[in-house]
């Protein structure tokens, strides 16, 4: 039975017995009974949270694509490409997995990984180094006033 379709229980049609929506008659649910000894409500499997590591795969790709970017290319237009990809890129990809990280380290059931933590160190000193790199070869380009 669902009291909340209209035109069942009372003339109202808002509940079984009930005077309305804000004042419902408990629902029994003969599954949920016990006498406190024997099987009473069904368990409910929680899996923890755990760090949303795919945002660290995907600043991973982008600190290593802006690395064969800078290195394929050596100009200052592909080291210009390769510090967009590492710089604003990898490490906005990196703020998201922070805040990600942290909304699911509010929750009672989390799970922290090694992984994740020491993965976005490395990420982060990664991308400051493609970063340089990159920064690199823009200044080279520049001073002998070969970019235009």
């Amino acid at each position: 039975m669902n009291w909340a379709q209209p035109g069942q229980g009372t003339p109202s049609g808002h509940g079984p017995g009930g005077d309305g929506w804000s004042n419902p008659t408990a629902r029994f649910d003969a599954a949920a009974a016990g006498d406190g000894f024997g099987p009473g409500p069904g368990l409910e499997l929680v899996t923890p949270n755990r760090p949303p590591v795919i945002w660290l795969g995907i600043a991973l790709l982008l600190v290593v694509v802006a690395v064969i970017v800078g290195l394929v290319g050596g100009t200052a237009t592909t080291g210009l490409i390769g510090w967009l990809l590492a710089g604003p890129a990898a490490i906005s990809t990196i703020a998201v997995f922070s805040v990600a990280d942290a909304r699911r380290r509010e929750s009672g059931w989390y799970t922290p990984s090694d992984l994740a933590d020491w993965g976005r160190r490395i990420i982060i000193v990664a991308a400051l180094v493609a970063v340089t790199l990159c920064a690199w070869f823009i200044a080279n380009d520049v001073a002998r006033g070969q970019w235009r």
